[in-house]
């Protein structure tokens, strides 16, 4: 069975249903009677709002008022608010620089869509012998249910975090959401194929909890210097073609399957097929992306990350005498530079060094001056006197810290999810008592700001601090303890669309022990056979809420088709 052999991280919904001369009775009936008790809970009426009257109408004001939009900002810093046509004339900032982009025709448009369909098609049917069978079905699936509208959606979202440009106005990132086009599942497979290669990269590190691993255990000579560096649109700059040539080379050098010799030349035609057909849909125009890669697309950050690594292999080990650290997270670089005795010396060196960041196919890097602080990431870092680098939370301070209100339609463990993750994010990352109080309160008077009240907060406040010492203090410690038990056991799964006035989930798990798994005088669930004499193993019912429609989904920019004038209208003036 592919669904129980798989290696593959892809996810294909299974479409099975079993033959009702398959289905037990007594399973019919035991559903039959939870369902209908359930129902009794779930009834029509009137809901009490968690918006007032007056919020109601400005919500509504907003969404009608045709010359506003409300797009996000970089860096997750919450949404802003901008005209339309400000919005439209930022995007075509990107979308008219034609060594990037070639605006399409809607007929050529879908005529090169339906043209990467059927290679999409034929490359899954050349390489069947190489694919898991829910590759296939993943890839195939995706084309399939985007027939309507095959394009990506092209919108920007604002750096608000970065000064403005020369014109006055907000620089802008370009983004690519492919979900809806053709290539989107063979991206999906290109991208888990890429991940262990990007991972092997010499200066990868998976996240800031990794990066202040590492960093707390060094220990470098006290004239040593904190460094960064930040790509210009790293993404945008790729050139597609020079990316092509090498990140096949080292594919086929890196990769090569012995028992599987066509593997390789599966995953560079695949690479092709992707990298080579994006389309982007905004508004009512179209644009093919013939050089640089869209942020957005799956296999984005795994190509970024390895195809500056093939330069990283050959000009840091050249400065390994002075750059005693260095990694990289696509497209920021985080180093420690030890500088030459002589000044003069060290800022020619240094300046080479700049210059050698600098040497790759077109890439350029915004590189800080080497200090003993310095911010990266979420981390801010500080080198001290005795060569060991601290380590605190780093928060920009355009940062509006929109935490969900109380009165949001969210379940109630919501707010415990986000104190204990956020605790454990804070105590994790700062290497002070002092700073980790600090940031603790901040996050608490934030919450309160928000509505939260304070009896609610401390004891989930004491329960997270405690339960972040324990997980600190047995980091490193999975070795020692036994793996689990293997549990035969299956949970059964109940999907519902959330709603704060529904019944309890503890309700509903009753109903379930009483009808369904447990019921008085009956077998067990999980003791019961099947019409071919094996075990059921269910038992316990998992309640898997998901989001109904919120203000995000509302006021999203993600398509703009219909929300005033047409984009094609602003090309012609």
């Amino acid at each position: 069975d592919p669904f129980t052999t798989r290696t593959s991280k892809l996810y294909v919904p299974s479409t099975w249903d079993p033959p009702w001369e398959d289905i037990p009775y007594w399973v019919d009936a035991r559903l039959s009677k939870f369902f209908a008790r359930v129902a009794k809970f779930f009834k029509s009426c009137k809901a009490h709002p968690n918006l007032l009257p007056y919020q109601s109408c400005v919500l509504q004001e907003l969404l009608e008022d045709k010359s506003l939009l409300f797009p996000d900002t970089d860096k997750g810093l919450g949404p802003c608010a901008v005209t339309y046509d400000q919005y439209i004339t930022d995007a075509l900032c990107h979308l008219r620089d034609t060594s990037i982009f070639q605006q399409l025709s809607p007929p050529e448009a879908q005529s090169l869509a339906n043209s990467t369909a059927l290679a999409i098609e034929e490359w899954v049917t050349d390489h069947q012998n190489i694919l898991d069978p829910i590759d296939a079905s993943y890839i195939r699936r995706h084309v399939a249910n985007n027939h309507t509208s095959p394009f990506a959606q092209f919108y920007i979202l604002y750096k608000i975090h970065k000064p403005k440009k020369s014109n006055g106005q907000w620089p802008t990132r370009p983004v690519t959401s492919d979900v809806t086009s053709y290539p989107h599942g063979l991206g999906k497979w290109v991208d888990q194929e890429l991940q262990p290669l990007a991972r092997k990269q010499a200066s990868f590190f998976k996240d800031s909890f990794e990066l202040k691993s590492i960093l707390s255990k060094l220990s470098v000579h006290p004239s040593a210097r904190l460094f960064t560096a930040d790509a210009t649109s790293m993404y945008t700059n790729i050139k597609t073609d020079v990316a092509l040539t090498l990140i096949s080379q080292m594919v086929h050098q890196e990769l090569s399957k012995p028992q599987q010799p066509s593997y390789t030349e599966a995953l560079v035609s695949a690479l092709h097929i992707v990298f080579t057909n994006s389309i982007v849909k905004f508004g009512d125009t179209y644009w093919r992306q013939i050089s640089g890669t869209g942020m957005g697309i799956a296999p984005a950050p795994p190509w970024a990350a390895i195809f500056y690594a093939l330069h990283e292999q050959h000009f840091v080990p050249k400065w390994s005498s002075h750059l005693v650290f260095y990694k990289r997270f696509i497209d920021d670089i985080i180093g420690i530079w030890l500088p030459h005795p002589d000044m003069a010396t060290d800022t020619s060196l240094w300046s080479a060094f700049c210059n050698d960041l600098q040497q790759w196919h077109g890439l350029e890097w915004i590189v800080s001056p080497h200090s003993t602080r310095c911010n990266f990431m979420d981390l801010a870092l500080t080198l001290t006197p005795t060569g060991k680098i601290d380590t605190n939370l780093f928060e920009k301070s355009q940062n509006l810290y929109l935490y969900i209100p109380p009165g949001s339609a969210h379940p109630k463990g919501m707010i415990k999810g986000l104190i204990f993750g956020n605790t454990l994010r804070i105590m994790r990352l700062c290497s002070h008592e002092g700073d980790v109080t600090t940031h603790l309160t901040n996050f608490k008077t934030r919450l309160l700001a928000r509505g939260y009240p304070l009896s609610l907060l401390e004891p989930l406040f004491l329960q997270a601090i405690q339960d972040a010492k324990t997980f600190i203090t047995n980091q490193g410690r999975d070795h020692l303890t036994p793996p689990p038990t293997h549990n035969t056991s299956t949970k059964i799964f109940l999907h519902l669309e959330f709603h704060p006035e529904d019944p309890k989930p503890q309700a509903i798990h009753r109903l379930w022990q009483e009808y369904g798994s447990e019921p008085e005088g009956k077998r067990p669930l999980r003791d019961m056979c099947n019409s071919f004499k094996e075990k059921v193993n269910l038992d316990s019912l998992t309640i898997a809420y998901s989001q109904p429609p919120n203000l995000r989904n509302r006021f999203s920019v993600r398509d703009i088709s219909g929300r005033g004038r047409d984009v094609s209208s602003y090309l012609v003036e």
